[in-house]
């Protein structure tokens, strides 16, 4: 496992190094959601300054404008992140919208499909 995850690197790609798969995304999915109730979209991008275990991560929303606003910013365990944490640059250049997460945790967490006997 790398030192630090690269700097695009989404909640997809670092699904293999999450410490609690189930736990994290469902919890990002949770506050993107939130998000797009109030807003209409919603994104997640992570914090990249570590190896993806329990990585920080921020919910924000494209205005009419297509300008990012943030909705919040959230440590691994979906407490929000103080303000001197949350206004920095150590974010991944590359988001998920709130459809691709909910995808993510379907995929990941539907039970395998029985086989015709």
């Amino acid at each position: 496992m790398p030192k630090k995850i690269s700097p695009d690197s989404t909640i997809a790609t670092i699904w293999p190094h999450l410490m609690h798969q189930r736990d994290y995304v469902a919890g990002a999915r949770h506050k993107a959601k939130q998000c797009f109730d109030n807003h209409g979209n919603a994104f997640v991008k992570i914090g990249v300054t570590g190896s993806g275990q329990k990585p920080c991560y921020r919910v924000f929303y494209k205005d009419a404008n297509g300008s990012e606003e943030i909705f919040g910013s959230y440590w691994d365990m979906h407490d929000p992140l103080d303000n001197e944490h949350a206004i920095n640059t150590n974010w991944s250049t590359n988001a998920m919208t709130y459809e691709e997460i909910h995808a993510l945790m379907v995929e990941k967490h539907s039970p395998p499909a029985k086989k015709a006997i």
